[in-house]
């Protein structure tokens, strides 16, 4: 299982970084004996300055200057987080964000894959998919461990606006 998800977080890696030869990645997902219809069935690699624009909002939140992020979000950005909260607004999403991030005396990111897909089936947006591990420190001096996927749709301005987080604690150390 481990030796699957790191050859599968190098092929994203090297496919997000153009490592390999520049013919598109299509997911063939039609089989008519899948229990679900998939509706976006032609997906291959996007936008690769989306992924780098993703990069830097997560070093800036590390860094707390998220106000450099600002203009990469589209005034009527819909964001869902872990816990359910679901914000509309760039405003209500930069003041949450910033408060949280407050809460914490230093935040340490680790990436492991970050990649842009697109397809066919919805040409108004790319997506970012990220995934690694934050470590938030707070300004009790706890630290926190936390595994995170992250969705970014990007509108044709190059806007964020949708943005989901998925989030898992790591297990306390003994």
């Amino acid at each position: 299982m481990k030796r699957s998800l790191i050859l599968a977080t190098i092929i994203l890696l090297a496919s997000s970084c153009n490592l390999f030869a520049q013919q598109p990645t299509q997911a063939k997902n039609q089989s008519t004996d899948q229990p679900y219809k998939v509706h976006a069935t032609k997906i291959t690699l996007g936008n690769a300055a989306y992924a780098q624009k993703v990069l830097w909002a997560w070093k800036y939140y590390d860094n707390n200057t998220l106000d450099k992020a600002a203009d990469m979000f589209a005034d009527d950005i819909v964001a869902t987080l872990p816990d359910g909260t679901l914000i509309k607004g760039k405003d209500n999403f930069m003041k949450g964000l910033a408060d949280y991030r407050n809460t914490f005396a230093s935040v340490v990111s680790e990436v492991s894959a970050c990649t842009t897909l697109k397809t066919p089936d919805d040409p108004e947006r790319e997506v970012v998919s990220i995934w690694g591990m934050e470590t938030d420190t707070s300004k009790d001096g706890t630290v926190t461990k936390v595994h995170l996927n992250e969705v970014w749709f990007f509108n044709k301005q190059g806007k964020v606006v949708e943005f989901h987080q998925l989030a898992a604690k790591d297990a306390p150390d003994k």
